[in-house]
């Protein structure tokens, strides 16, 4: 019984350890659009949820800025009532991202 509970104190010790989130940033221009964003992290890696609840088909372009390293976009086109993910994952210790995120229709 005591090796469980000294199993599970230390378990509990080392969680909050490897489950730390970092702050994203979501800055938005929809034009014409109705797309809905959701941000969530994994370890070095940041996503964005797109779902477009609009009656058009829209085009969407991502930026994920860490600290120096170089931004890269990702684009993707949704249609109506479709959704999709995109990540970006950092090879420096993640601080704070920004997303940048502009959508127009098709």
């Amino acid at each position: 019984m005591r090796i469980i509970a000294a199993a599970s104190l230390l378990f509990a010790c080392l969680l909050p350890a490897g489950v730390q989130a970092f702050p994203i940033d979501l800055q938005s221009q929809l034009e014409g659009v109705s797309i809905e964003a959701e941000t969530t992290d994994m370890s070095n890696i940041a996503t964005v949820l797109l779902r477009n609840t609009g009656s058009a088909a829209a085009l969407c372009e991502a930026t994920f800025v860490n600290g120096p390293e170089r931004p890269t976009p990702r684009r993707v086109k949704l249609a109506a009532g479709e959704s999709t993910t995109i990540s970006q994952s950092f090879l420096r210790a993640i601080t704070r991202v920004r997303i940048t995120l502009s959508c127009h229709a098709s």
